[in-house]
C-alpha cells in the first residue's frame, strides 16, 4: 500500500488538511504502507516555500512522518508538482493526438456570456463545446488574432462513472452532469489540479487516496483522465469534512483552524493528535484518550462515521489539559520555558528545583501550556495583585479580619521554617473562622486570586518573605 498527503503551499496548515494528513499517517502505519508528501504548488501567485517550510514544521510538530516527498527524496519523484511539467506536457500531447482533448480558444468574455441566461443572470452551466471540433484553418485565424487557447480534456457523453469509496461505499456519476468538457491546461500553460493529480497518483503509484470529502465531486473527471490515458486508478476515502458547532463548515470565526496557532497557544501535539485521529469514529473501549499504538491498532476507514464531525473547541482544550497533568515534569517544564519567557520571566534566573516545583503545582490548573503566563507571577512576584474576585473578598469583614490576624502572626511567631505549616491553623484559632470563610480571604492574600494552585503547595514555593510582604501589603490597602 502507497497513500500520500498533498498540501497546496498556500498559506498555514488547516486544521482540516491535517486531519487527512493525519489519517494518511494511521493507516500507512497501521498497515506498513508507505507515506508520500506531494506539494501541489501550481497555484503560482498563492503558492510559497514559506508556506511550505510552515507545512514541514506543523507535519514534524504533530508527530507525522513520511517516506517520500520533496525534502527527503524518493524513486517516483520530483515530488513538487511545479518541478513535473514536462511530465504533464507528455501526456497532454497524448491527449490531444488521440482525439481526447483539444485547444478552446474562448475568451473569458465569451465564457461568461455563456453562462448568463436569456434574463441575464448566472445559471448552471455546461460548456457547450464550441471549440470542440475546430479545423486548422479556423484555429490559425483565432490564434492570429492572439488568442492563447486553454486546453480541454473532452467528456464522453452519458458515461457511468462509479467510484467505490471505503468511507461512503460506491458513489456513482454520470459524465453528462460534470459541467462538460473540462480545463485541462490554463491559457499560461499551467496544468490544472483536476488534471494532473491522477497522472502524479499513477506514476507515483498511489493505491489508496484519503483525502476530503470536498474532493468527491472532482473524482469522477480525474477517473475519466485516467482511462483516457491507460492509467492504473487508486481506491479512495473521503473524509467527511469536519464542522464548526453551529454545523456550518469550520472556519476561523469559529475558532483556531490552523495547526500552527494550536502550537502558539499551548497545545500538546500529542493532544491535538489524540483529538483529530478520533474524529468521527470511537475507540473500543470508549476511551477518548488513547496512546498513538493503540489508535493506530484500533482505527479503521470502514469504521468512520459517514457523518460530518462537529470539531469541539471545549473538548479538545479539556483533552490537552488531561495531558498537561499526565506529562513528565522535567519534559513539561521545558514546554512551558518558553510561555514562561513570553510573560517577562527570566527562567534561568528561577533555578531549575524551583520551575520543576512550580509546574508540578501549576499545571492542575493548566488547560494549555500558555496559562502559565497567567500563573507564574503567583510564585515569583514581589506582591501579588489581587484580581477583582480577590479584591471582592478582602473588602469583606472577614477579609479584613484574616488579614489582620495573618499580619500579627508574620510580625511575631511566623519563620521560614514554621510559616507554611502553621499559618491557616493559627489565622483559625485567632479569629474562630473556618471553611471558605478563613480559606478565601488566606488565599486571596497570599496568591491574589481566588482560584488556581492549592494553598498549601503553594506557600512553601513562593517563600517566607513574599508571603510576609504580600500580607503587609493587603494590611497597607485593606486595613488602614
Amino acid at each position: 500500500m502507497r497513500v500520500r498527503f498533498a498540501p497546496s503551499p498556500t498559506g498555514f496548515l488547516h486544521v482540516g488538511n491535517a486531519r487527512t494528513a493525519i489519517m494518511n499517517y494511521l493507516i500507512a502505519k497501521k498497515n506498513g504502507a508507505t507515506m508520500v508528501l506531494r506539494i501541489e504548488d501550481t497555484d503560482m501567485e498563492r503558492s510559497t516555500k514559506e508556506s511550505e517550510q510552515s507545512i514541514y514544521q506543523d507535519l514534524a510538530w504533530l508527530g507525522i512522518s513520511w517516506n517520500e516527498g520533496p525534502d527527503r527524496g524518493g524513486d517516483f519523484g520530483p515530488y513538487r508538482q511545479s518541478e513535473r511539467f514536462d511530465i504533464y506536457r507528455n501526456y497532454t500531447e497524448k491527449l490531444i493526438a488521440d482525439g481526447n482533448a483539444y485547444y478552446c480558444y474562448c475568451t473569458k468574455e465569451e465564457l461568461d456570456a455563456m453562462k448568463k441566461g436569456a434574463d441575464g443572470e448566472a445559471e448552471s452551466y455546461t460548456y457547450s463545446g464550441r471549440c470542440r471540433n475546430l479545423t486548422a484553418d479556423e484555429r490559425a485565424k483565432l490564434e492570429a488574432e492572439g488568442r492563447k487557447p486553454t486546453v480541454r480534456f473532452r467528456v464522453p457523453d452519458n458515461t457511468s462513472i462509479v467510484v467505490n469509496d471505503r468511507i461512503k461505499g460506491p458513489v456513482e456519476f454520470n459524465s453528462s452532469n460534470i459541467g462538460g468538457d473540462f480545463i485541462i491546461i490554463r491559457s499560461d500553460g499551467v496544468p490544472v489540479f483536476n488534471y494532473i493529480v491522477i497522472i502524479d497518483d499513477a506514476l507515483m503509484k498511489i493505491s489508496l487516496v484519503i483525502r476530503g470529502d470536498d474532493h468527491l465531486s472532482n473524482t469522477p473527471k480525474q477517473l475519466l483522465v485516467a482511462r483516457a490515458l491507460g492509467l492504473p486508478e487508486p481506491e479512495y476515502a473521503h473524509l467527511p469534512l469536519i464542522m464548526g458547532p453551529d454545523r456550518s463548515k469550520l472556519s476561523k470565526r469559529h475558532g483556531i483552524t490552523s495547526v500552527e496557532m494550536y502550537r502558539r497557544q499551548g497545545y500538546l501535539p500529542e493532544a491535538l493528535m489524540n483529538y483529530m485521529s478520533m474524529l468521527g469514529w470511537a475507540s473500543e473501549s470508549g476511551d477518548e484518550i488513547l496512546p498513538l499504538e493503540a489508535i493506530i491498532s484500533q482505527v479503521d476507514l470502514k469504521k468512520l462515521s459517514k457523518n460530518a464531525p462537529i470539531f469541539d473547541f471545549q473538548k479538545l482544550k479539556w483533552m490537552n489539559g488531561m495531558y498537561i497533568r499526565e506529562y513528565p515534569v522535567p519534559a513539561l517544564t521545558d514546554l512551558f520555558i518558553p510561555f514562561i519567557k513570553e510573560a517577562g520571566y527570566n527562567p534561568e534566573a528561577i533555578g531549575r528545583k524551583t520551575l520543576e516545583d512550580i509546574v508540578t503545582i501549576v499545571r492542575k490548573s493548566c488547560e494549555l501550556l500558555s496559562d502559565i503566563g497567567g500563573l507564574i507571577g503567583i510564585f515569583l512576584d514581589e506582591v501579588s495583585e489581587p484580581d477583582s474576585d480577590a479584591d471582592a473578598m478582602l473588602r469583606t469583614e472577614e477579609g479584613r479580619l484574616v488579614i489582620a490576624a495573618a499580619r500579627d502572626l508574620f510580625r511575631s511567631e511566623l519563620n521560614a521554617g514554621n510559616f507554611a505549616s502553621t499559618l491557616v491553623n493559627r489565622v483559625k484559632e485567632n479569629t474562630a473562622l473556618k471553611g471558605k470563610s478563613l480559606f478565601m480571604p488566606l488565599r486571596a492574600i497570599i496568591t491574589g486570586r481566588q482560584k488556581g494552585p492549592e494553598l498549601d503547595q503553594s506557600m512553601p514555593v513562593i517563600g517566607f518573605d513574599k508571603c510576609k510582604k504580600r500580607t503587609e501589603f493587603c494590611y497597607d490597602r485593606y486595613c488602614k
